[in-house]
């Protein structure tokens, strides 16, 4: 089987989408020989949508989200189209990039990935917000498109599932959701992963938008376990907290953590074998591989039922979903539960790992992507 990977990224690049189009690139290359369609921004058209952003900036106040306009979708859909005529391929694999295929022209069948609809992140994503009306039409229009031409779509949750559904519509049959792996090269055996040390109970907090991933809620429920007399401990890693609450008695901060060097991934390891909550009260999040990674290594994640999260956290199996409106309060109270229950968390524990065994991972992944294509192939 030859599948072509259509990005306007570098699937061999772990930087890109966290190294989630390196590992599915990794994965497709099991099922066949890939080709890759990446193409270079032309630098007029590069200039024309930075003066599009200047312009909504400067003269409305407005963001921008130009990958998002007809004229980009255009340019990207009409180097496929002739990219792929001049070198065919039996399945087209795009990841996340609908402006690859908005306008694209080809018989060939297409398996979309993506975790959100960009319907869906208009005012979820600060970086979706205040856009232009033009901006927005464009977006959803050539959005759609995308969906409404793939034969199959893998999508990440059932959140970006039920946006398809009803926002695009989409039929039901061709929609598979399937989450994401873990982005780790490296993953514990179930014999390596430690128990819990009572009386120091461990938490991490894993990302770089300190505001949206929660940071304030997340260390404030620290405080709160500390003054309830928990001896706890909280490592922050890959952002920096406001200066004004730093440093403080418990708490790591480490800003950085580059996952491309073996070095990275050994103290990340290293993070994971010594954490026992993963505590990330997200605001905004459309999937979380953190959250299949913390599942690698059996530890439970307490988070915020929104976006996809509720595809990767399962309330009483790999952690906690609370409620967006839930404050530091209830943080601190549902692991301070857990924490009083050995027994219990024992088992949520070992019920992380086998779901990570089972699904959060990135070889059942390619055996779904194999079995749609298959499908595809032979309809």
């Amino acid at each position: 089987m030859k599948i072509g990977f259509a990005a306007r990224y570098d699937p061999r690049d772990k930087q890109t989408w966290s190294g989630t189009a390196y590992y599915t690139y990794q994965q497709l290359k099991k099922y066949g020989e890939v080709e890759i369609f990446q193409f270079p921004l032309p630098k007029l058209l590069q200039e024309w949508l930075t003066m599009q952003k200047s312009i909504n900036r400067r003269w409305f106040g407005k963001q921008s989200s130009v990958e998002f306009l007809s004229a980009y979708a255009r340019y990207f859909s009409r180097r496929l189209t002739a990219a792929l005529k001049k070198n065919p391929v039996d399945i087209l694999f795009v990841s996340a990039s609908s402006q690859m295929i908005a306008e694209v022209k080809t018989d060939i069948p297409i398996i979309y990935m993506t975790d959100a609809t960009f319907q869906q992140l208009q005012g979820y994503y600060q970086s979706f917000s205040n856009l232009p009306d033009y901006n927005i039409r464009q977006g959803i229009a050539l959005d759609k498109r995308a969906f409404q031409k793939a034969a199959h779509c893998m999508l990440a949750s059932d959140w970006c599932k039920q946006s398809a559904i009803h926002d695009y519509g989409m039929a039901d049959e061709k929609i598979t959701v399937v989450p994401c792996g873990a982005n780790l090269d490296q993953v514990p055996m179930t014999g390596e992963i430690g128990s819990s040390q009572q009386g120091n109970c461990r938490l991490l907090f894993l990302g770089v938008d300190w505001e949206r991933k929660g940071g304030a809620i997340a260390l404030e429920a620290f405080r709160l376990l500390k003054k309830e007399n928990t001896s706890a401990t909280l490592r922050i890693i890959g952002c920096v907290p406001p200066v004004e609450i730093m440093p403080e008695e418990g708490i790591e901060v480490i800003p950085f953590l580059d996952k491309n060097k073996a070095e990275g991934m050994q103290q990340l390891h290293q993070i994971f074998l010594d954490t026992d909550f993963l505590l990330l009260p997200t605001r905004a999040e459309c999937a979380g591989i953190v959250f299949c990674e913390a599942a690698a290594y059996g530890i439970p994640s307490i988070s915020t039922n929104t976006g996809g999260v509720g595809t990767y956290v399962r309330g009483g199996i790999n952690g906690y979903a609370l409620p967006l409106a839930a404050g530091a309060a209830d943080y601190a109270l549902r692991i301070n539960q857990l924490w009083n229950n050995q027994q219990e968390l024992t088992q949520l524990k070992q019920q992380s790992r086998q779901l990570f065994e089972q699904e959060l991972n990135w070889d059942a992944w390619g055996e779904a992507f194999k079995k749609i294509a298959d499908r595809l192939l032979r309809s």
